[in-house]
């Protein structure tokens, strides 16, 4: 299923969700830190960010993400801390985990549904001139 990035501090509250989510059978990282999802997410593009709304403070933190073509972001925590404006805006949902936790399964299925439904997660076929070997 999807590739999901949860990016906390609450290390119990992350391993929660993860466990919910691998349970619903998406492929699941975790990071504790921006900076560390940035490494993370090198390897491969998550479809969906799942990230602490306090670890948002600019959107540069939002393009370290490196999410996929099509990818969405969204935010969980304290409701009191206000996100900047360019960040809001590039936010799917606002949660409070782990209350929501089926909230945040259907928007993950939603998200590969929109990904496969729109074809940006399909690589087109090489071309035979441009194959090895021919």
């Amino acid at each position: 299923m999807a590739s999901i990035l949860l990016v906390g501090a609450d290390a119990a509250l992350v391993e929660g969700i993860a466990q919910a989510l691998s349970a619903a059978g998406h492929h699941v990282l975790t990071a504790g830190s921006i900076a560390e999802a940035t490494f993370v997410a090198t390897a491969a593009a998550p479809l969906l960010a799942v990230v602490e709304r306090e670890l948002l403070s600019n959107a540069a933190a939002l393009r370290a993400l490196g999410l996929a073509p099509g990818g969405a972001v969204v935010v969980f925590g304290n409701p009191d801390t206000p996100l900047p404006a360019p960040v809001r805006r590039a936010v799917l949902a606002e949660l409070r985990l782990p209350l929501e936790r089926a909230r945040l399964i259907a928007l993950a299925m939603h998200v590969q549904a929109r990904i496969r439904h729109t074809g940006r997660g399909v690589t087109p076929p090489t071309p035979p001139e441009s194959r090895p070997g021919v």
